[in-house]
């Protein structure tokens, strides 16, 4: 992951597609501390900082395997007054999936009425167990580890459906909707398409991962797949395409109609490739 998480924020600022809000998936903290703090350092505050001594940046984590409503007050108070050092306020919370029902609801106030200034920062190793409600309000990054997919976890048969996406989506681009039942049925179900796109993520991250350090960590059998689309596509390309299909992982429970989904999602991903 080293490296891909720095590159991801870099295309967020330089395109100025920053939130105020971050939920960090299938990691955790202590994993993405370091290349963290250095994004942190580069974008948020004024250079170097003292993560120990520093009284813009507070990290919350679990106590006793949770954390509770009283944290989030505690965040809240904290954060009443502008700093005096920096020009930004960041709060991280590790092992978000933690927090309770009211905790969770506490937050989620918070986050509704953004302040500038003010950053957060979720980092999830549990994605399923952060209300709804506060995933939409919160721009995903979903940079995963090999740990994040077992591939023994999902069905053949939807592993093969997926590459033939893959495949169908830089080969044919905007015209990928006129065959895309020639790779997927017309009436998929949601956990299909659910894996189709933890699939999809993981494949786009290896064509990064080799674009950038010129390994894979997933696809090894796949290599030429995937130097072909890393031949095809540029860096910023690769990067905006795993934000679309973090950001279509996240709509996919409010979406009813799976083939306009689907239709929507290869636009989206095509127009990142045209800009």
């Amino acid at each position: 992951m080293e490296g891909i998480l720095k590159k991801y924020f870099e295309r967020l600022f330089n395109e100025n597609r920053m939130s105020h809000a971050f939920l960090i998936c299938n990691t955790s903290y202590d994993a993405i501390k370091e290349e963290l703090l250095k994004i942190l350092s580069e974008y948020f505050f004024n250079g170097k900082f003292d993560t120990e001594e520093n009284p813009d940046l507070i990290v919350i984590r679990p106590d006793n395997g949770k954390i509770v409503k009283e944290n989030i007050l505690s965040l809240q108070e904290q954060f009443m007054t502008k700093s005096q050092i920096n020009d930004n306020k960041v709060y991280i919370i590790a092992c978000a999936e933690k927090m309770n029902e009211y905790a969770s609801n506490s937050l989620l106030k918070f986050l509704e009425e953004p302040e500038n200034g003010i950053y957060a920062f979720l980092i999830s190793e549990n994605v399923n167990k952060i209300l709804p409600t506060i995933k939409s309000r919160c721009q995903i990054v979903n940079i995963s580890s090999e740990s994040s997919i077992n591939l023994l976890d999902i069905d053949e048969e939807v592993k093969s459906k997926s590459l033939a996406f893959i495949q169908l989506l830089e080969d044919k681009k905007i015209n990928s909707i006129g065959y895309i039942y020639d790779v997927l049925n017309k009436k998929e179900d949601k956990e299909t398409i659910s894996n189709l796109l933890q699939i999809l993520k993981c494949f786009y991250r290896d064509i990064l991962l080799y674009k950038l350090q010129g390994r894979i960590e997933i696809f090894g059998e796949n290599k030429d797949l995937i130097v072909k689309i890393s031949d095809n596509n540029n860096e910023k390309t690769i990067i905006n395409k795993l934000i679309i299909i973090n950001k279509y992982e996240n709509m996919l429970e409010y979406n009813l109609n799976i083939s306009l989904f689907l239709d929507r999602l290869i636009i989206g991903m095509v127009g990142v490739a045209n800009e």
